[in-house]
């Protein structure tokens, strides 16, 4: 219901009023037209006399207002009527001080205007309302007032939305220094946001009402690397965002700048622009990504390390391959070169008229077959080292034992070349030291093996040993293999340590060697953690320096004291398993030529059961081949040793095979044998180890 004295007339007794009444109440007739639609209530208040008038009022809104307001029209009963009727009561107390009438005529006097906001309980709800307070007083001290009231629910809700939208936005543009509307038609471009050093620049040139174009090259020649700058003005031009978003949606370019505050990298998104308005617009965005950049650089780097690793690992697969089959032809020709004396001196042999003759071709082949030996077993000894199977077998020893069994291996050597041998020890520490002794003999053996093949008959050749550091742990060595032969060329120098390379010269032509005996030395150095260097003038002779450290040991037990007189196998009987026709005869041969008796067996089984069949005590020993058929050489041991009869467990089970490495000696002993002897079967060798193992002094 509305409110009469809202239509704006004028009564008979408004005309008796005075004239400022009047002028008033046109006033109040203009205020109301703009209050009309919006606000459910509007009063006019005298704050100084205490009167409250109603000049709009919605019913419904504020029943009995109008009632209480005729039975006393003063400003004090509508504030509390309104306060306790009206006002949800968490808002009541600030609403009546913030309204209070000297609070009310303060606030207008200073600025002519006021707003307040408080929860009206409607239709049970409390919905949000806003109340205005506009000074109508001619003094301008707050006395009258215009008091307009309004819901607000939806401006509330309206502005609720923009809050939520704007911080959605805020949290969408975070990210991005600067986001750029551009109209591509117009040349234009506005600056949405924009916060870093970097688009400082473009910042100013918006203000400055420089075209997009323009803008954006004084951009790029400014702040942009150079080798980014053609792409970035290309792809930023408005012909090419036109065309390139008249296809898709939008697109992006990573760029550098010119370092500034810590920034290098930046992303750069141009999308098409959602619009209404014809025309082409796009948005610009750019956002540093120094860190995202960081971590792709840093997963380039780890590809393209990947990527050399396996392309060094193919070009070291390649070489090996290479070496490979290098390898296998250096051992191919070097292998067929004593070959062929074998096979050669064998026909001759046949063919030979006289006793002599036929001697002395044996006498070659044999020569030739001893060279064929130590090269398979240089080759089969390096292949162990480079393949990492070879182990070291520390042990305590005497460094006068390891140096008695060196000398006592290349004397012979120099004395057949009648070279002049020097053994100095003079600065030598004598120790018992923990040693692989076999190894490290083997490393200056063919050293000095090589020396004396390369040294000329007269020539010299120098052993010296020196200790360089003791402590009470260890001892340091160093030693000296020095000849005066034909020495190396500086250009071989680098190559003296690849399998079967030798030096070919003049001097050299007629010495034979397989090229692998300072490819064994110079591994062995390095599995020992020692260090070799070598140096060389040609026609002057070589010097070879080995520096190896030793662990010091508890001295070695001496060994017992050797079996006086000559040992006799004569009437003693030997089980020979052996599944190779040629290998049982010649055996069969060395050993009764020896006056053995010889049982065979073809294979492992076959020997088990003649071992079974046979009395206790009837055989001595038994020569066990490795690989057979039927049952290998470690399970006919095991069988024999396992068959219960008196003599099993402690009869002498020597194995005979090609197999010569540490791990197959081993696995022998754990099978239960107590020797190993390689094949080809070194005669003297063979009869020793059995004169020590069954053999007996001859009756006197």
């Amino acid at each position: 219901m509305q409110n009469d004295r809202s239509e704006g007339r004028t009564s008979p007794e408004d005309r008796r009023e005075p004239a400022d009444r009047l002028r008033l109440r046109r006033t109040l007739d203009s205020v109301m037209k703009v209050f009309a639609r919006d606000y459910f209530m509007v009063l006019v208040a005298d704050l100084a006399a205490d009167r409250a008038e109603i000049s709009r009022l919605s019913e419904p809104v504020v029943p009995l207002l109008a009632q209480t307001l005729s039975n006393s029209g003063t400003y004090r009963a509508f504030l509390e009527f309104y306060c306790t009727q009206y006002v949800c009561r968490r808002d009541r107390a600030a609403f009546l001080a913030g309204l209070e009438a000297g609070e009310l005529r303060r606030r207008l006097a200073e600025s002519g205007t006021y707003s307040v906001s408080a929860h009206h309980r409607h239709q049970g709800r409390d919905c949000p309302a806003e109340y205005t307070f506009i000074d109508i007083s001619d003094a301008q001290d707050g006395g009258e007032c215009v008091i307009a009231a309004r819901f607000i629910e939806d401006v509330v809700r309206q502005q609720a939305a923009l809050k939520k939208q704007d911080d959605m936005v805020r949290t969408l543009v975070q990210d991005y220094n600067a986001i750029y509307h551009i109209d591509l038609d117009a040349d234009t471009f506005v600056i949405l946001q924009a916060h870093n050093v970097v688009n400082e620049d473009l910042y100013d040139y918006a203000y400055q009402n420089l075209p997009y174009e323009a803008a954006m090259r004084k951009f790029v020649e400014g702040m942009v690397r150079q080798e980014d700058r053609e792409t970035m003005l290309r792809i930023t031009s408005c012909s090419y965002i036109r065309e390139r978003l008249g296809r898709e949606e939008g697109y992006s370019y990573r760029f550098q700048v010119n370092p500034l505050r810590g920034m290098r990298y930046f992303e750069m998104r141009i999308i098409r622009a959602r619009t209404d308005t014809p025309g082409h617009y796009a948005i610009m965005t750019s956002r540093n990504v120094d860190e995202t950049a960081q971590e792709e650089l840093r997963a380039q780097r780890e590809i393209e390390a990947a990527n050399r690793e396996l392309a060094g690992a193919l070009a070291a697969a390649e070489r090996a391959n290479e070496s490979k089959s290098d390898f296998i032809s250096n051992v191919s020709h070097d292998m067929r070169t004593p070959l062929n004396a074998i096979l050669g001196y064998d026909r001759l042999a046949l063919e030979a008229a006289s006793a002599s003759a036929r001697l002395e071709y044996l006498r070659k082949i044999g020569a030739a077959g001893e060279t064929l030996l130590s090269l398979i077993n240089d080759t089969l000894d390096l292949q162990k080292i480079e393949n990492g199977v070879t182990t070291l077998h520390p042990a305590p020893v005497s460094c006068g034992a390891v140096m008695e069994g060196i000398l006592t291996a290349v004397e012979p050597l120099m004395d057949a070349k009648k070279l002049r041998f020097t053994f100095d020890n003079s600065k030598a520490v004598w120790a018992a030291i923990e040693a692989d002794a076999v190894r490290v003999q083997e490393i200056f053996i063919n050293l000095l093996s090589n020396a004396a093949k390369f040294t000329p008959p007269g020539g010299e050749v120098l052993l010296s040993l020196e200790c360089v550091g003791e402590t009470e742990t260890e001892i340091r060595d160093k030693l000296v293999v020095r000849d005066s032969g034909v020495g190396i060329s500086p250009e071989f120098l680098p190559k003296i340590y690849e399998p079967f390379s030798q030096e070919r010269t003049g001097a050299t032509a007629g010495v034979g060697g397989s090229g692998l005996g300072l490819s064994i030395v110079k591994r062995l150095v390095d599995l020992m953690h020692g260090r070799i260097e070598v140096s060389s003038r040609p026609g002057e002779g070589t010097e070879f320096t080995v520096y190896l450290t030793f662990p010091k040991a508890e001295a070695p037990e001496k060994a017992g004291e050797p079996r006086q007189g000559q040992l006799c196998l004569r009437g003693k009987t030997v089980l020979l398993c052996e599944d190779n026709e040629m290998n049982r005869e010649i055996a069969t041969a060395i050993l009764e030529k020896n006056g053995l008796s010889v049982l065979p067996a073809a294979d492992g089984r076959e020997g088990v059961e003649r071992f079974a069949a046979s009395k206790p005590g009837e055989i001595d020993a038994v020569l066990m081949d490795i690989r057979m058929p039927v049952m290998d050489g470690y399970a006919a041991a095991r069988a024999i040793r396992a068959s219960g009869r008196p003599d099993a467990a402690a009869i002498p089970i020597i194995a005979l095979s090609a197999d010569a490495y540490t791990e197959d000696i081993e696995r022998a002993r754990d099978s239960g044998m107590t020797g190993y002897l390689s094949k080809p079967i070194d005669p003297e060798l063979l009869l020793r180890t059995l004169q020590q193992d069954i053999g007996s002094p001859p009756s006197r």
